[in-house]
């Protein structure tokens, strides 16, 4: 009995000592657990702003004023803008009211009331770039009605003295020949291409075409007038002479700056009749020697009801704009781009979805490189719908 006890108690041991070397065991044979790992975050990638968009094979443009782009619409209708294929936002810096609406570091003399800084160049610029859309800043220049009232100085004259003015309701124009004005002018455009935008465009790069022609006295003719006193070999100048002049150092600014010079003209201009050359002072073919891109104007609703022996001019958009378009091409330096301005509005005609259809048509059919969509309001759901549904 004793033995059998002995024998028990022995084998209770090896048992207890047994399962206790087993528990150490699976201890040392713990794995550490997964969340003993260090957590990885996937960063997500940063996506790279382009600082400048080169020229679309073809443009696609859309105009918005500053008020819109400072405005809670400007980001919807970049949307609606992207999704209907627009690759190219051309918004105003300098209006025709004289208005400038981006920030100057040094105040400029003659910016008094109209210096409204509404518009971040910088800000808008990294904005429509990550949308890949190319920007171009419109910069008016030569009618400036806020300058006009405030400042005699910068206005045309008149032969029997005092200052002439086109209409009799307001002072519009500037004398485009003005050294104080071409300066004033030359510093706006700096600023802006410095501050990352594509291209500049500039309109009313001419000079008043309405009014009492007969009585103006232009700063040019003045000087020329003196010298020719003094030195019979001399020859005057003309208005095209005082556009191309200044154009030339607007393209060597932009050029500093990397940046693409374009003009916006009268599409009658495109039929270069000697009339409009002169009145104007836009001779597309030397114009075009000192710009990377021209856009005529061309809105139907502006031309004569009956132009060119058609029976509604104002309906027969194709017919317009492919000529406009064409002659523009003829008479431009090859490498400058055509790029016409298109009616997107009611005004005169029946606006239909057919009706800008045959716009960018014939814009194609001339070879032209692209539009760009003109409404003052800026309402552009319509147009953008039917552009969008035919993918033009």
């Amino acid at each position: 009995m004793k033995k059998n006890r002995v024998f028990l108690i022995f084998f209770l041991l090896l048992i207890i000592i047994a399962s206790f070397s087993c528990k150490k065991k699976e201890k040392i044979q713990v794995k550490p657990l997964e969340t003993s790992k260090p957590i990885v975050k996937k960063v997500p990638k940063k996506i790279e702003i382009p600082k400048k968009i080169k020229p679309p094979k073809f443009t696609r443009g859309i105009y918005l004023s500053a008020y819109t782009v400072a405005s809670k619409k400007f980001k919807p209708i970049i949307k609606k803008a992207k999704k209907a294929g627009i690759n190219t936002v051309v918004f105003d810096l300098k209006n025709m009211n004289g208005d400038v609406f981006f920030k100057q570091k040094k105040e400029l003399k003659y910016l008094k009331k109209n210096h409204i800084r509404i518009i971040n160049i910088k800000k808008t610029v990294e904005y429509l770039h990550s949308q890949n859309m190319r920007t171009a800043s419109r910069i008016v220049m030569f009618h400036d009605q806020h300058l006009a009232k405030l400042y005699d100085e910068l206005r045309p004259q008149k032969k029997s003295g005092g200052y002439w003015q086109e209409s009799k309701r307001k002072k519009a124009w500037l004398d485009s020949s003005n050294p104080k004005v071409q300066k004033y002018l030359l510093s706006l455009i700096e600023v802006a291409a410095k501050s990352g935008v594509d291209e500049i465009q500039l309109d009313y790069i001419r000079f008043p075409t309405q009014g009492k022609q007969s009585q103006l006295q232009l700063y040019y003719q003045k000087v020329d007038k003196k010298i020719a006193r003094e030195d019979s070999t001399y020859i005057s100048r003309k208005r095209e002479d005082i556009i191309v002049a200044f154009l030339q150092k607007v393209h060597k600014l932009c050029s500093k700056y990397n940046v693409t010079l374009t003009g916006d003209v009268f599409a009658i201009t495109a039929w270069q009749r000697n009339a409009d050359i002169k009145a104007t002072g836009q001779n597309i073919k030397r114009m075009t020697k000192n710009l990377d891109g021209i856009h005529p104007m061309v809105y139907t609703s502006h031309f004569a009801k009956n132009f060119s022996f058609r029976k509604n001019a104002y309906n027969e958009p194709y017919y317009i704009v492919f000529k406009s378009t064409e002659l523009t091409k003829r008479y431009s330096d090859s490498k400058c781009r055509v790029i016409p301005y298109i009616q997107s509005n009611s005004w005169k005609v029946n606006y239909v979805s057919d009706y800008i259809y045959a716009q960018i048509q014939a814009i194609k059919d001339a070879k032209g490189n692209g539009y760009i969509l003109w409404n003052a309001s800026n309402k552009y759901d319509k147009t953008l719908s039917w552009i969008a549904d035919k993918k033009m």
